[in-house]
């Protein structure tokens, strides 16, 4: 299926347009086959021509009224809607809908109610349309007044009513009203089992699709929904198999399915025996390949994609990323005709350090908008590189197109001035945030931990339960990071134990580990390998390296042979482990076993990583290898 360009379409159409205005037989078309071309113009967004043609018009009759009317209220121009409506010479129910349901759409409730009080003549759709809008904008209680006051309701009515209690979470008021339903139509029925279905009530979905005389293929669909919703994947198989005619939705719903169930194989053959497939389907199981890191069989559906959308481009871009591929992923990105955010946020959670500033930098130069996710990675860099002044420029950005009050963003600003020493700044970033949560007092926490303001993270941490606010995993990791900043070693005895005890928070790695580092920077080493063997931990080789590192500090060196062995038992060509194992020997006289170490240093090639100092000078981060003007230049334009 060739997909064809909508500038193109309109494009032709106004050429075809023009062309006929041109011909012999222009004053000849009957009113009939403008009110078509006008309807083709508004359908494909061009407003401007439809307007000029029906200006043209030699002869209008109502229906070509009502077309401009409906036809602005679909493009969202519902004041140019509204003076076709004034000047009209005649209008009849038509008309008023059109017009009410322009006002509802947009959410102009007051000018829509004041519309629908003054026509004379009222229709069951008239009253359907003044509800729906109430509804769609969670005016509940106006809606069922009106609802209660209907001279004769339809089944639209009745299934309106029930799925704006669905939606709002209403269910007990939902089955009042479906128990008073005397009209069992289908659509009536699909939304109270459509609401059971999104508030997890799979029993009460089950009872009622058993009941419903007639299903339709949304009845049929919505219980498969429910079955996969609940993990039962062999019963959505089953109704799926009986089910008398499927469409291209419940196929894809049940390849989603065995998707999220891991069963890829099964997955694919399903998709493989789908009697048509759209672009959602195709890119679903694209997806579905990416995700269980299947890349090469995700490559290859996507050559044999009939077409192609941004979704398509951007699951394989993802899948290059994730196999740090970041070359490929580059040249695969250039190639892209068409860019969206989400390929510029893929393409920067995909580059480190400097590198993702350069993309971010060229993204907002190509016009693209940043979103919460660019903040997060571009933030999240900036802090890792220590570089204020280009953080301070992102945050300018983050205000102008407001984002100063999304959690997430500013929980990355706090973190970032934190990393970049100046806690101040962090400091007014948290008090400034309109509504605080969880998030934003957790990177406060933490940023007064590693700046070694233990007392201070525990205050917040009072001030947080006292808000009202319940600490997760993340708030533990940062009052245990600042026992451990300050060697408070029976403060974080008493954070871990209440963290089961008190809150019901099962201890992850990270706490395990920050408890490790903690008793080894205190010399408590004999206590850390009793904790580690007695919680049987996995621990990480950077924490072992610190309890390397501990040992080799206090003097520790038996326990420091065995942990470097254990390390090296790993990661033999581990330069940090084999260079403090050589230290250890020179420190004890041991001056042959020392010589081997650094003998094995040199075979396996293993090198320390230097360390590299960044320092900010007029706006550039300078290091010994790499000075970036984009980010110069950028700076300059966000002052700007």
């Amino acid at each position: 299926m060739i997909r064809v360009c909508p500038f193109v379409i309109r494009f032709n159409l106004v050429y075809r347009c023009f062309c006929f205005r041109s011909s012999p037989e222009f004053a000849y078309r009957d009113t009939y086959w403008w009110n078509t071309e006008i309807m083709k113009c508004f359908k494909c967004g061009d407003a401007k021509t439809a307007s000029q043609l029906f200006d043209e018009m030699p002869d209008k009759n109502t229906v070509t009224w009502n077309c401009m009317i409906s036809g602005y209220v679909r493009n969202w121009k519902i004041e140019e809607a509204r003076k076709i409506f004034d000047v009209m010479p005649y209008r009849n129910v038509v008309s008023w809908t059109a017009l009410l349901n322009g006002y509802a759409k947009c959410g102009r409730l007051g000018e829509a109610r004041a519309l629908f009080d003054s026509m004379l003549e009222r229709n069951v759709v008239c009253w359907n349309t003044m509800i729906s809008g109430y509804v769609s904008h969670g005016r509940l209680g106006e809606a069922r007044d009106l609802f209660d006051a209907m001279p004769a309701r339809n089944s639209v009515s009745w299934a309106t009513m029930i799925e704006g209690y669905c939606q709002h979470s209403l269910l007990n008021k939902a089955q009042d009203l479906f128990e008073q339903v005397n009209i069992h139509a289908a659509h009536v029925c699909n939304a109270m089992l459509s609401g059971y279905v999104n508030m997890g009530h799979h029993d009460k979905a089950s009872k009622l699709f058993n009941q419903i005389p007639h299903r339709d293929i949304v009845s049929w669909t919505t219980m498969i929904m429910s079955h996969l919703q609940a993990g039962k994947i062999e019963k959505a198989r089953s109704l799926f198999e009986e089910m008398p005619k499927k469409d291209v939705a419940v196929w894809t719903a049940m390849v989603q399915g065995y998707l999220q169930d891991g069963d890829i194989k099964e997955a694919r053959r399903l998709f493989n025996d789908m009697p048509y497939r759209d672009i959602v389907a195709w890119n679903l199981m694209i997806s579905g390949y990416i995700q269980n890191k299947m890349f090469d069989d995700a490559l290859e559906l996507f050559m044999s994609m009939p077409e192609r959308d941004i979704v398509s481009w951007n699951s394989i871009l993802q899948g290059y990323v994730q196999q740090d591929d970041i070359i490929t992923a580059q040249e695969f990105f250039e190639k892209m005709l068409l860019k969206d955010g989400t390929s510029w946020n893929i393409m920067l959670s995909g580059n480190q350090k400097e590198e993702a500033l350069v993309i971010y930098c060229k993204m907002i130069g190509n016009g693209f908008q940043p979103d919460q996710g660019t903040f997060g990675s571009v933030i999240s860099t900036c802090g890792a590189l220590a570089m204020l002044g280009f953080g301070r420029a992102v945050h300018l950005s983050v205000i102008k197109t407001g984002f100063e009050q999304d959690k997430v963003v500013m929980s990355s600003l706090i973190t970032m001035y934190s990393k970049c020493g100046s806690v101040n700044d962090a400091v007014l970033v948290f008090e400034g945030t309109g509504k605080q949560d969880t998030v934003t007092w957790n990177a406060m926490i933490a940023a007064k931990a590693y700046h070694g303001s233990a007392a201070e993270a525990f205050d917040l941490y009072s001030l947080m339960l006292k808000a009202g606010f319940a600490p997760d995993h993340v708030t533990f990791l940062g009052l245990l990071t600042a026992c451990a900043h300050g060697g408070l070693v029976d403060k974080a005895w008493e954070c871990f134990t209440s963290m089961e005890q008190e809150w019901r928070l099962h201890h992850k790695p990270a706490h395990c580990a920050c408890m490790v580092d903690l008793l080894g920077r205190s010399g408590l080493l004999n206590e850390a390998v009793d904790f580690i063997k007695h919680r049987h931990l996995d621990i990480p080789m950077h924490t072992l390296e610190t309890l390397l590192s501990a040992c080799r500090v206090h003097g520790n060196f038996k326990l420091g042979e065995t942990v470097a062995k254990e390390i090296l038992s790993v990661q033999p060509e581990n330069g940090s482990a084999n260079l403090l194992l050589s230290k250890m020997y020179a420190a004890r006289g041991m001056w042959k076993d020392a010589a081997g170490v650094r003998e094995l240093i040199k075979s396996h090639g293993a090198k320390k990583e230097p360390a590299c100092s960044w320092i900010e000078m007029k706006g550039k981060m300078c290091s010994s290898c790499i000075m970036i003007d984009l980010i110069l230049k950028y700076i300059t334009y966000t002052k700007c």
